[in-house]
């Protein structure tokens, strides 16, 4: 099966209901160093945990990454997480 964009955010959103009770307990657990910013490596553990293939996690992490960042500092933080999980279709 391909991966599309919807695939993607379908498992992510999958990921973050089965384990998570509010968006910002998903933020805060792959926040790893706890300084209130995702990196692409923090995006790169979530899409594992969301079963996305290997092969394409890099890619989709650094879309994720160029797509949330909006303010281009290279990390995204919790008001832009919030406004990406608003724009993607992801529910509470």
């Amino acid at each position: 099966m391909a991966w599309t964009k919807e695939k993607i955010l379908t498992n992510i959103e999958k990921l973050m209901r089965s384990k998570f009770s509010e968006p910002r307990e998903a933020f805060d657990y792959f926040d790893e160093d706890n300084d209130g910013n995702l990196t692409k490596i923090d995006f790169k553990k979530m899409l594992k945990e969301a079963d996305v293939s290997l092969l394409i996690r890099g890619l989709v992490a650094e879309f994720m990454m160029q797509s949330f960042d909006t303010n281009k500092n290279g990390l995204v933080s919790w008001e832009e997480f919030q406004e990406a999980i608003k724009v993607s279709g992801i529910k509470k």
